[in-house]
């Protein structure tokens, strides 16, 4: 028996959490194909998973399945309490011209993200910043936002996130 095998006959946890970062790792890579065999695979494997499903909708909004992702992040936003479903399900309902019903999950998300920000400001600074960038439209919230998370953790993704809210604002990025 492999030891894939082996650790999946014991608990199905450990190898959905290697597949789950698998497909992130093909979403940083841009193979959104390769991303969506290994949620996919993830999703299957533990259903309860839900940072797997959310991701697998994520890439099925980028590669155009609207009504599978928009089905799959519905259950999310009620089971969870994290506004990164809500956020996600504002934009593709958005993005789609579905403008109210995405006003609805927008104002969820920001509201959630507000109360997360306030007690934990560095946990929550990097997707706090991108919701406020993108789907809650506010660049200077997400600018401060994406200043902290600098602070706290200097790493490319973070800059680059600077660098995109500095440019959404206007200014010019110090990095």
């Amino acid at each position: 028996m492999t030891l894939l095998k082996e650790l999946a006959a014991r608990s199905p946890l450990p190898v959905a959490l290697l597949e789950f970062r698998r497909g992130v790792m093909w979403i940083t890579q841009g193979d959104l194909h390769r991303a969506r065999i290994w949620l996919g695979a993830a999703h299957s494997r533990l259903p309860a998973y839900a940072p797997a499903q959310g991701h697998l909708a994520e890439v099925e909004a980028a590669l155009g399945e609207i009504d599978s992702a928009i089905a799959r992040l519905r259950p999310l936003t009620i089971s969870s309490d994290d506004p990164d479903y809500a956020a996600q399900l504002a934009r593709i309902l958005c993005d789609v011209g579905r403008v109210e019903e995405a006003l609805e999950w927008r104002h969820k998300a920001a509201t959630r993200y507000e109360e997360l920000i306030a007690r934990h400001p560095a946990a929550f600074a990097d997707h706090a910043a991108e919701f406020w960038l993108e789907v809650g439209a506010d660049p200077q919230r997400a600018l401060w936002l994406a200043q902290k998370n600098v602070e706290v953790r200097p790493t490319p993704r973070a800059y680059e996130l600077l660098v995109r809210t500095t440019q959404a604002t206007g200014g010019a990025a110090a990095v």
